[in-house]
């Protein structure tokens, strides 16, 4: 199969997997990133980790972006559907980069997630950091609480 097509598959399945999360209520055990790539699947698709979960932080920015607005992006409060624990300053500067990137889906060549979670390595621990990705998927998920479609 085509490197794009595994990744694709991947990402939709992700996607509905962690949206999953909202529409049911319920609490992922753990981090987000064994949802994202499945342990069974890990070892065929690591090499493909960095451009799967990019590719899914995008799908979830350019979703939001059709429907989220400033009001709801400043009054959020920050909830976690897998028991993460972040620090408030870190929770921040998260908030600041999924809303500029939510914000910037419409203009050109945005950096990648990893790329901005990189900038807080200066900042933070490594225990920290170790949260950030939670903590953006978090936001992503309180976002998507707000916009979804309810099912009957």
């Amino acid at each position: 199969m085509e490197q794009n097509t595994i990744i694709n598959q991947v990402v939709n399945q992700a996607y509905n997997d962690l949206t999953g999360l909202v529409d049911l209520k319920i609490t992922a055990l753990g981090g987000y990133f064994g949802m994202i790539i499945h342990e069974n699947k890990f070892e065929e698709l690591v090499q493909y980790a960095d451009e799967i979960i990019n590719n899914l932080y995008t799908k979830f920015c350019n979703v939001l972006s059709e429907s989220i607005t400033d009001d709801d992006m400043e009054f959020i409060i920050y909830k976690s559907f897998c028991y993460n624990n972040p620090n408030e300053t870190l929770v921040e500067d998260c908030f600041k980069i999924v809303n500029n990137d939510i914000k910037k889906q419409s203009s050109e060549k945005e950096s990648t997630l990893l790329e901005s979670l990189d900038s807080l390595k200066s900042k933070y621990s490594e225990e920290d950091i170790s949260k950030s990705l939670d903590t953006i998927f978090d936001i992503l998920l309180d976002y998507y609480s707000i916009i979804r479609i309810p099912k009957h």
